[in-house]
């Protein structure tokens, strides 16, 4: 009796497990993924093996999917193993692909890789990968004017490896601002310091085989299987967003004669740091500016104050700014101007003042392979479909936007019915009624590009409905237990 008793809930259970895991809605998508990458070149920069997926495991399959051309290089001088190759190839990368970053200078101009990214310092490894690329590349910056790729760095361990073992949420969540004391080896708060600004970091969808809530069928999870360790980290490493810091690499300082190369070396923490009262910049020919930017020392704890002074054609322009404290950026736009010259002078300023980086942008936004998208947030996640229960009567919207400055028009719809239709800039939250509504299409489109957009679904769903999903992920954690066992 008690077998069959046994035998007949297995089977009901994974039936549960089939409906919870194999329920699509039609009404999501984004036009994130429907922009085609045939002909851009991707470089992965990892220390280890197994550092790629933590680095950028969704960002792999989503190009991939894409058509890009993706090279992993990893700078342990070890030999492709065949769980490293297996993994790889679940998220679109192929044996040919896989590198040594032993001679990063060489790797880089023989590749010329339109994106890369790479890991931040923590890890000893993934210190002296991360310093070494941005030694390198600075050297390359000013070598090559030609060659500007989109740079982006994350710190792979304290947002994806040490971050919350958050999955089996009711709905999948988005990566989490790590904390002292909170996040496993997050010894140092290098988040909101120098290019580090939480606010500022850059967020990019998760693939739809990504979203379910369940890791059955998830390929991001299934390449972290591939290496038989740490099965649990996909818990922690499977969220609704990708995170990542991006580092422009086209500062005009690079063509200048610089009183302290400090100043102008790619380098923002851990480099070297100007403590000159003048720091000088000289081009030979005028160069065009609209924006300037100014990283203080990572590690002062005071702001400072400074004159900026820019030597034209016709006279100068000169000023005075409070420069933020711990290395934050201080970011002035002007109207188009040609500049010969440009001078930072200390006014005023602690024991650690310094400059880490000087910038000079020809455009406030430079040109990207990867296009403007927009995304719906609920709270601080990306959502996809998001799951409330009856007793829920509002919800607050919100939106990111990646290189969009136009309005977002957003509607909401409940059996053809319009709930909501407002004019959205995203600088506040949305408040959606759900009233009687039992599933809500929502949809975003800028204004005047429709071919920016996100979907949306939020379903009301019951006792019945969100006790069918604990049972599922229970299942599914089983599952994993049996695969670590393997």
């Amino acid at each position: 009796m008690n077998k069959i008793f046994e035998s007949g809930l297995a089977g009901t259970l994974e039936l549960y497990d089939e409906i919870a895991s194999d329920e699509e809605f039609s009404a999501i998508g984004n036009s994130f993924f429907e922009r085609s990458y045939f002909g851009t070149r991707i470089l992965i920069l990892a220390a280890n093996f197994g550092d790629e997926i933590t680095l950028a495991g969704n960002m792999i399959l989503n190009l991939a999917t894409a058509r890009a051309e993706i090279f992993v290089a990893y700078s342990a001088e070890k030999s492709p193993t065949s769980k490293n190759i297996h993994a790889l190839k679940i998220l679109g990368v192929s044996r040919d692909k896989i590198v040594y970053a032993a001679d990063l200078r060489w790797l880089i101009v023989e590749l010329r890789p339109n994106i890369i990214f790479c890991v931040e310092a923590e890890t000893p490894a993934h210190k002296n990968l991360s310093a070494a690329f941005e030694k390198t590349l600075g050297e390359i910056l000013r070598e090559m004017p030609d060659y500007r790729p989109e740079v982006y760095k994350k710190f792979a361990v304290a947002t994806a490896l040490n971050a919350p073992p958050d999955f089996y949420a009711p709905n999948l969540l988005s990566v989490k601002h790590p904390k002292i004391g909170v996040t496993d080896g997050y010894d140092f708060d290098a988040i909101d310091r120098a290019n580090f600004s939480w606010a500022e970091r850059v967020r990019f969808p998760v693939p739809e085989a990504c979203r379910k809530t369940l890791l059955k069928n998830n390929p991001l999870a299934s390449a972290i299987f591939a290496y038989k360790k740490n099965h649990w980290s996909a818990l922690r490493i499977c969220n609704s967003d990708e995170i990542f810091f991006e580092r422009r690499t086209d500062n005009q300082a690079f063509f200048a004669q610089v009183s302290n190369p400090a100043a102008c070396d790619f380098k923002i923490t851990g480099g070297e740091i100007s403590r000159d009262k003048i720091l000088a910049f000289d081009w030979q020919e005028e160069v065009q500016v609209r924006r300037v930017v100014v990283y203080g020392n990572p590690l002062d704890d005071s702001p400072a104050k400074i004159k900026i002074r820019l030597t034209l054609d016709n006279g100068s322009l000169e000023n005075f700014y409070e420069l933020p404290s711990h290395g934050l950026p201080l970011v002035i736009d002007t109207e188009k101007i040609f500049v010969r010259r440009a001078e930072i002078e200390l006014v005023e300023g602690g024991a650690d003042f310094g400059i880490a980086e000087a910038e000079f942008f020809a455009n406030a936004d430079p040109l990207r392979k990867i296009a403007p998208f927009i995304k719906l947030i609920i709270g601080k996640n990306f959502f996809y479909r998001w799951d409330v229960p009856y007793e829920v009567e509002k919800i607050p919207l919100g939106l990111y936007k990646f290189h969009v400055d136009a309005p977002v028009k957003i509607t909401a719809k409940s059996d053809d019915k319009i709930i909501l239709s407002e004019i959205f800039d995203g600088s506040d939250e949305l408040i959606l009624n759900l009233g009687d509504a039992k599933e809500i299409a929502l949809a975003a489109e800028v204004v005047g590009d429709p071919n920016i957009y996100d979907e949306a679904v939020i379903r009301r769903v019951n006792d019945l409905t969100q006790i069918q999903l604990k049972i599922s992920q229970w299942l599914d954690k089983m599952r994993v237990h049996k695969i670590r066992k393997i």
